[in-house]
């Protein structure tokens, strides 16, 4: 599916306050209505979709298909599910939805499966949105807390799933009902709750909407429609087996207890998410539910004159029932619109997809849940026809690994969509990649031979600083992962790097290792330059920190990577399935202080960008370039031009991608305090006097 990357321009306009001097809109009938608005979600993404439809059986989805709202910019758990359009007679619309994401784990949003304890049971959440507009463009937002508005009886909720709004005439005020698990371990039922006109909270305390009549089942996800008699039809889930679409009539709005046993969805597997819905000018209503037990998931629908019989009209793209530009909705609603509206909407959707989408670098950068990037230090590979960009996760307050190595895929490299945790870490004690532990500037390579992806990064163990400087290896049969966790150990142990001769040899056997405590002395840099931690390093292995990996034209590829203390560029050869060292390595600037290395090949000549070691603080790039992989490297001048270049625009260099024969220089703004906002800086690599040159630029695009 594809996502909706400038999502971030839009929210300030479309959730900005309603205006308080609109004049009160003339009551609406059936006969000013020529449209339907279908809303609904998807799991991918856990944002807000809209589609329309002017003969209620083909739907065709605004934004092209992509998200109109982010879940993440208005729910306390970064996603919305189960959303349900109302209509009201007071002319405003109101949405409520579920402030859930059930895929927090996976997505990196959360280091646990759900919110709180598994015993509250599956989703556990506790808020649903609640959304009101004038105009269907511009929305309210404001997230109503159960067991914070009620906490007497509600403290201790289980869960607050899939609200739906009625207007309730006696009452003059929107109804809202929905599915709640009062307590741990118990049953899901059905409340309802009245909120405020504006619809920003709920101003009653939650009660029963009805009992089932047998007291081990679950009921959820109610619809209640008014029927042309002034009754109320009420649709509901019973988790049966399977579970499916039941109905009750009242002549109450917020009371039912007439108990019907059959089932009125076609469905041999479990449905859910029933909604009622009038053909204009028809005496035919529609019961529209979600078939989620198959795979991927669709819409059924039957069809009723008499609220008693119900005609199969199959699911969508099965039978009268079609979707033209999306796929797998997720529990949608419907309403009329008039064609006006209709209009107006497809051509605001419209301007928002012909904007061009370009990169800002230094700005927040949202995936197709409208949640920032989360993929720091990281570096991007090229498969088919598909980018994907992988990078550590950070939290509020530490740059300790507490999820793990994030994937986002992308057709264009402006749309992302993330596709969670590529590899995870472990709550196993003494494990390598153990919870806690550092892990930094991942990246990976396609074995065309074995068919693998091939993971590498820069690791520290839980609790011992940066003493470990590692490196890691991680292996996957696809892009996104998951990737499975092979071994961690520093570099080619018990070997010397090629350009040491048995002259070289011989000066390294005569160093002092006293010499090697000397910190920062004249002696100390000349014994490094010599080779003095090299020596120190021989057995255990050469030390390893900030990384990048290379494939070079032959299919050879290298581990770059900052050694020495930080003060020397190491490049040492893989073996041919990518997941170790072949032994062969060499020195890069010795005693250089270089990190953060990211390198390219153009027209034969190997370019190098690095920085240099100033801790978290920017510095300024450095250049290098070689006529072999294995050099000799020539420092040159730093690249950078315009704005704060003496500093790499505040940022610090991780990868450069190659694209259709241009070079993209990626960059990290890091931020130690607040470690989740680090930014990123994306920009294109010039070519100037036969030297790259990499310039500020505040928005470009391909």
């Amino acid at each position: 599916m594809k996502i909706f990357s400038y999502i971030s321009l839009l929210l300030a306009l479309m959730l900005q306050p309603l205006p308080t001097s609109a004049k009160p809109k003339r009551a609406l009938t059936e006969k000013d209505m020529g449209a339907y608005l279908f809303t609904y979600f998807s799991d991918p993404t856990h944002g807000l979709f809209m589609a329309i439809s002017y003969d209620g059986y083909t739907f065709t989805a605004l934004n092209n298909g992509e998200p109109i709202i982010a879940g993440d910019s208005i729910a306390e758990q970064h996603g919305i599910r189960d959303p349900h359009i109302c209509r009201a007679p007071n002319g405003k619309f109101y949405i409520a939805m579920t402030d859930l994401h059930i895929f927090g784990r996976q997505k990196g949003i959360r280091i646990t499966q759900w919110e709180r304890p598994e015993e509250f049971g599956w989703g556990n959440n506790r808020g649903l949105v609640l959304m009101a507009s004038d105009d269907l463009i511009h929305w309210t937002h404001h997230v109503a807390r159960i067991d914070k508005l009620f906490p007497e009886h509600f403290g201790e909720i289980g869960c607050a799933w899939a609200p739906q709004t009625i207007w309730d005439p006696a009452v003059g005020k929107p109804m809202v009902y929905f599915t709640i698990r009062q307590h741990a371990g118990g049953r899901t039922k059905l409340f309802y709750s009245y909120a405020d006109e504006a619809f920003t909270t709920l101003e009653t305390e939650p009660q029963l909407l009805f009992e089932y009549p047998d007291t081990t089942i679950q009921v959820l996800d109610a619809d209640i429609c008014p029927m042309p008699d002034g009754r109320y039809f009420m649709t509901y889930v019973a988790q049966e087996n399977p579970g499916g679409i039941k109905y009750m009539i009242s002549d109450r709005i917020n009371h039912f207890d007439d108990y019907h046993a059959e089932q009125i969805d076609t469905e041999s597997g479990a449905c859910e998410a029933p909604n009622v819905w009038k053909r204009i000018g028809e005496n035919k209503w529609v019961v529209m539910y979600d078939v989620f037990s198959i795979r991927p998931n669709n819409f059924g629908f039957v069809e009723t004159s008499d609220f008693k019989t119900f005609t199969p009209l199959g699911r969508f793209g099965e039978g009268k029932m079609t979707m033209t530009n999306f796929t797998s909705p997720k529990h949608g609603s419907v309403i009329h619109i008039t064609k006006a509206e209709a209009k107006r909407l497809e051509s605001y959707w419209n301007a928002q997809q012909q904007k061009p989408k370009t990169i800002r670098s230094g700005e927040l950068w949202r995936d197709d849940g409208g949640r920032h990037i989360n993929a720091h230090g990281g570096g991007v590979l090229k498969y088919g026809d598909t980018y994907y960009w992988f990078g550590e996760h950070k939290s509020e307050r530490t740059s300790d690994a507490l999820v793990g190595v994030m994937c986002y895929a992308s057709k264009d490299l402006v749309n992302w969509r993330n596709c969670g945790v590529a590899l995870s870490v472990t709550d196993q004690r003494g494990h390598d990649i153990e919870r806690g532990c550092v892990l930094e500037r991942p990246k990976v390579i396609y074995n065309e031979v074995t068919k693998k992806f091939c993971m590498w990064f820069h690791l520290e163990l839980k609790g011992q600083g940066y003493n470990a400087a590692r490196y890691g290896v991680a292996v996957a049969n696809r892009p996104e992962g998951p990737y499975k966790f092979l071994y961690s150990q520093r570099a080619d142990a018990g070997t010397w790097p090629v350009e040491f001769d048995a002259t070289a040899l011989a000066v390294v056997d005569t160093l002092n290792e006293a010499n090697f405590k000397e910190w920062w002395t004249p002696a100390w840099y000349k014994a490094v330059n010599e080779g003095l931690i090299v020596k120190h390093d021989f057995a255990a292995g050469q030390m390893s920190r900030d990384m990048t990996l290379f494939v070079d034209d032959d299919g050879k590829a290298y581990h770059i990577f900052s050694s020495e203390e930080n003060l020397t560029l190491h490049i040492a050869e893989l073996t041919a399935d990518y997941l170790h060292h072949t032994g062969r390595y060499t020195r890069v600037a010795p005693a250089g202080h270089n990190e953060a290395p990211a390198i390219f090949k153009h027209d034969g000549t190997y370019w190098m960008i690095t920085s240099g070691c100033t801790g978290w603080e920017p510095n300024e790039a450095r250049m290098f370039s070689a006529p072999s992989i294995w050099g000799p490297w020539t420092q040159h001048p730093n690249p950078c031009r315009g704005p704060k270049a003496e500093k790499t625009f505040m940022g610090q260099s991780t990868f450069i991608l190659p694209v259709d024969g241009r070079y993209i220089f990626m960059a990290d703004i890091w931020r130690p305090r607040h470690p989740i906002d680090a930014r990123y800086i994306w920009l294109p690599i010039e070519f100037e006097d036969g030297k790259p040159v990499v310039r500020w630029q505040d928005e470009w695009r391909f």
